[in-house]
């Protein structure tokens, strides 16, 4: 009995001793600022730090960390918690331009990594990987992308669109002139017929129910359920455990996506066809002579072609979607967008040189990636302690910072009246008085994303074929929230625009 009593007291004593060295590390993380001089918000939950909205999943996380930033006051720099771990947002965009710029060397890598033990696809691809392999498929990467090739691809997105519009007609037929359209799926197939074309090489439907296969297998391998959230939210705050949750980014849905790629390969490497796309490309850096430890084979080179259509889908979705919210509750700016789109349409033809013209609707399109950027958090992570410059202040290795972007692009320091929607931000008058790094919907510096003139330019052709035929507007039916399990801002599954054919 005595060594019964003795053994419950050694097992309470125990216990005791644990909660207490758990809450003394705790409460020295949360002075882990304090102690080195750097401002931090008021009221940090003692078990969330920081970010209680993001785990109660009421607030989108991009969003949210957006709204420290405009807690911020005044300060260049603020620290925060989520749980006990800290981190840095960037608030000054000097600051932001020294730290993503001009000391690249000292941040070169996302804190955000797809380093797992089961997927090369995902950690290989050019938006995980780090440097210095990064550096090299940057250079590799680089020449598909340039406007030159772009304008080449032009007609393949011409093409594309088509199907996209003859669903939208038989939809918003003589008999039902307007119609509440789930937007949301539409821009997802349109965009998943661009990307397989430039990015896997072969033509797909996804609006003909007999040739979707290619979107459905994206659908599966992009759902966004409860479990995959937590994986991305892992990825992202705490990528240590990274290695350990076995995700792999395409999900079950893998093993169809590699063999269309090398299907879509093999097939051009024997016929000695070229179509000018990203798969004519990737031959030609299989068939180099590879003198580095990073090698363009197997998964390593299915990788680029997968992050090319991930990041690719995912951004010119939110920016359709998102744009035509917007202009459904601004109808003069609608007009005026019209207007100019019918204008150059009748001057040029459905052309690159017509698109490139419209000078208004890109104005517009800037001003949604404003107000929506796909991708909200610009993430860093010191390789080295890191001196701020001007202040005291030194960043430990390891130490991930933040820029959050619907923060700096909604701060009215810089984007005067922020909440409205004012496309003139962005006319030739004005946009030169907008401060340097405080519009970054793609990035900035080295890590900047590779394939924004494409993206651009995919959302737009889509604008012009949808705004051109239809009105966009809202009514009781119509649901345009944001997707706030989601770390990037994208619409929710049932985001819906009514249009009305002209």
């Amino acid at each position: 009995m005595i060594a019964l009593y003795s053994f419950f007291i050694n097992v309470f004593l125990t216990i005791i001793a644990l909660v207490t060295i758990l809450v003394l590390y705790v409460k020295r993380q949360r002075t882990y600022w304090q102690r080195r001089g750097v401002p931090t918000l008021p009221n940090s939950h003692w078990l969330y730090g920081n970010a209680k909205e993001l785990f109660k999943l009421e607030r989108s996380p991009g969003f949210l960390i957006g709204e420290l930033h405009l807690q911020g006051s005044d300060n260049d720099l603020l620290g925060i918690y989520i749980f006990h771990k800290p981190f840095l947002l960037l608030r000054n965009p000097e600051l932001i331009k020294q730290i993503l710029v001009k000391d690249f060397n000292y941040f070169p890598n996302r804190y955000f990594t797809a380093r797992s033990l089961q997927d090369e696809i995902g950690s290989t691809n050019l938006f995980t990987i780090e440097n210095p392999p990064w550096r090299y498929v940057r250079t590799k990467l680089s020449p598909v992308f340039t406007s030159g090739k772009i304008k080449k691809i032009f007609n393949l997105l011409v093409v594309t669109a088509e199907p996209m519009c003859k669903y939208l007609e038989q939809q918003c037929s003589n008999d039902t002139r307007s119609k509440t359209i789930m937007m949301k799926e539409v821009a997802g197939k349109y965009i998943t017929d661009i990307i397989s074309s430039v990015a896997f090489g072969i033509e797909t439907n996804s609006f003909d129910p007999a040739g979707e296969t290619f979107f459905r297998k994206a659908q599966e391998a992009l759902k966004l359920t409860f479990h995959r959230a937590l994986q991305y939210a892992i990825m992202f705050f705490f990528p240590q455990i990274s290695p350990y949750i076995g995700t792999r980014i395409l999900g079950s849905s893998t093993n169809y996506f590699r063999k269309v790629f090398w299907d879509s390969l093999d097939t051009r490497e024997t016929s000695k066809t070229k179509r000018g796309d990203l798969v004519d490309f990737l031959i030609g850096l299989k068939n180099q002579k590879q003198e580095t430890d990073f090698q363009f084979k197997g998964d390593a080179l299915l990788s680029q072609s997968v992050i090319f259509f991930i990041a690719g889908r995912e951004s010119s979705v939110t920016a359709i979607c998102f744009t035509l919210y917007e202009l459904a509750k601004n109808p003069e700016i609608q007009k005026r967008t019209r207007d100019e789109i019918h204008e150059k349409l009748k001057e040029h033809g459905m052309t690159y040189e017509g698109i490139q013209s419209m000078k208004y609707l890109h104005q517009v399109m800037s001003e949604t990636l404003r107000l929506y950027p796909p991708a909200p958090l610009l993430d860093r992570v010191a390789v080295d302690d890191y001196k701020v410059p001007g202040t005291d202040i030194v960043l430990e290795k390891g130490m991930p910072v933040y820029v959050a972007l619907c923060g700096l692009h909604r701060d009215p320091k810089y984007h005067p009246d922020p909440l409205r929607f004012n496309p003139d931000r962005f006319s030739d008058e004005n946009k030169d008085n907008i401060t340097q790094c405080t519009y970054m919907p793609f990035g900035e510096g080295p890590r900047i994303c590779i394939g924004v003139r494409l993206g651009f330019l995919q959302s737009v052709m889509a604008l012009v074929a949808i705004l051109k035929d239809y009105e966009s507007s809202l009514d009781s039916t119509c649901k345009c929230d944001v997707d706030n399990r989601n770390i990037f801002i994208t619409p929710a599954n049932d985001f819906s625009i009514k249009l009305t054919k002209l």
